[in-house]
This record gives C-alpha cells, structure tokens and sequence, in this order.
C-alpha cells in the first residue's frame, strides 16, 4: 500500500471515468456499472475488479464517512482498471487479523490488486485500487490463484 500526503483540492475527474454518488448508488449498479466498463474483458480479471470494488465500496460505508464516491477508469491505454472510493473519514485502512466480523477486505483488495494505496486530502482521503486486466502467461488463471495438484477431500 502506498499512502500519500495531504493536499487541498479533490481528485480532478478523467474524461472517461465513470463515477457513483455511494451515498445514493446501491452497490449493486456500481458492481453493474464495473461490469459495463469492462464488457470487452472477460473471465477472472473482470470478477476480480467487482470484487474489488464491492470491497472498496463496503468499506467507505463501514468505516468511512458521507460523502462517499467512486469512480472507475481505465489506465495504461486500457491496460488497467483503476477504482477509486472516496470517503471523509481521516481514519486510514488498516489491515487486521480476519475473524468472524471481518478483517478479509484489504488483505483481498492487496491479494488481488496490481496496486493499491490511499491518497489524503483536507477534506477527505481516496482509496484507490489499480488491477491489471491482461495477464500473461496462456492458462486462463490470473496469478494469485494457484493450481492443486491434488484433491484431498474427504473419501
């Protein structure tokens, strides 16, 4: 994660971003409207960034204060998706032991991400997210899953 410092003035949107009202937006039509941007992409990489996002999103609503916002983007000439969740709380993510109430978000936001980080400014902090939607190699799995060998189930 990387963290940045303070600054005035909110995130200038990109052109092409699309962005949510979290504080009016069901979850839902954000995690559709991933989907949308991402239409000419398929299997896991797409999955992954929905993931990611309603993560994002559960968060800034967990933990965070309104107002709240997301917005999607592509990055690196459409190389990368980039999420990012606005919120005005000034406390930072931080990673926790998983347990029954939770604690699994950021280690999946990280597990999945390219890269991921925070962004402060006066009036509220942007976690953003950057996940990679070409992956190399031809077995059709992203990299952070891993192939058994062997089932061992039970008989």
């Amino acid at each position: 994660m990387s963290t940045q410092p303070g600054t005035t003035e909110r995130n200038e949107p990109n052109p092409g971003d699309v962005t949510f009202d979290l504080d009016t937006t069901a979850t839902r039509d954000v995690r559709h409207g991933v989907r949308q941007m991402l239409c000419r992409y398929r299997g896991l990489a797409v999955d992954d960034a929905v993931l990611v996002a309603d993560e994002l999103i559960s968060n800034a609503h967990r933990h965070g204060d309104a107002p709240r916002v997301c917005r999607l983007g592509l990055t690196h000439q459409g190389r990368y998706v980039r999420i990012e969740v606005d919120d005005a709380s000034p406390r930072q993510p931080q990673r926790r032991t998983p347990d029954g109430s939770g604690g699994r978000g950021l280690l999946l936001i990280d597990r999945l991400s390219s890269t991921w980080g925070v962004q402060n400014f006066a009036d509220h902090k942007t976690v953003w997210v950057e996940l990679a939607l070409q992956r190399g190699g031809n077995s059709g799995h992203a990299p952070h899953l891993s192939t058994a060998r062997t089932w061992h189930g039970e008989d």
